[in-house]
């Protein structure tokens, strides 16, 4: 019998995926992030259009989404070549609601 490895089949799932812990963006608040990647407009069961970031804190990898405007729309501004960087997440309470914006 064959392994499923022998019979030479690829998967049509061409997806990006970060194989690493996902945390709460509340997990990595004041501390300084390296930023690897991301992956934009991801559906999840809060909702349609969060992003989803990879990064590194001392020397582990993790990921979190962020439904932040402030955040998704920075992602999208860095060029592709300036990824990884480095970069502090601040949370500013605003009402009810919270303010999340790398500095």
């Amino acid at each position: 019998m064959k392994k499923f490895s022998e019979l030479g089949i690829k998967g049509t799932d061409a997806r990006k995926m970060f194989n690493c812990n996902q945390v709460s963006i509340s997990d990595v608040i004041n501390c300084e992030i390296e930023v690897i990647d991301f992956i934009p407009a991801v559906k999840t069961k809060h909702g349609d259009g969060r992003s989803l970031v990879h990064f590194k804190l001392n020397g582990q990898e993790g990921k979190f989404f962020s439904n932040a405007e402030s955040i998704k729309s920075v992602l999208d501004e860095v060029p592709k070549e300036e990824f990884p960087f480095l970069t502090t997440i601040k949370c500013t309470k605003c009402g009810n609601g919270r303010f999340y914006q790398f500095t």
